[in-house]
């Protein structure tokens, strides 16, 4: 595992606190360790929506190449639109 070299301090309700603690000891982890994974899964998440945003434009290119000019911004909203759904 890597050094771990930043602090950083995030404050619960008590609420959420304890759900974190009941999570983490279900896992045999610590809360720490569960929050650091649930960052790394969203990280994870955007880097992949990102990824096939940019695999749908390219497919989008290839099936249907541009034949005059392209409004950008209703482009980019029919990309978003299935990615934003999934936020939550």
């Amino acid at each position: 595992m890597a050094t771990l070299d930043r602090r950083v301090q995030v404050l619960f309700e008590p609420e959420q606190y304890a759900a974190l603690e009941a999570e983490a000891a279900a896992a045999h982890m610590s809360v720490g360790a569960l929050i650091r994974e649930a960052v790394d899964e969203r990280l994870a998440r955007r880097r992949r929506d990102a990824r096939a945003a940019l695999d749908a434009l390219w497919a989008r290119a290839d099936e249907q190449p541009a034949r005059g000019p392209i409004d950008w911004a209703a482009e980019k909203e029919s990309m978003e639109r299935p990615f934003l759904r999934e936020i939550p």
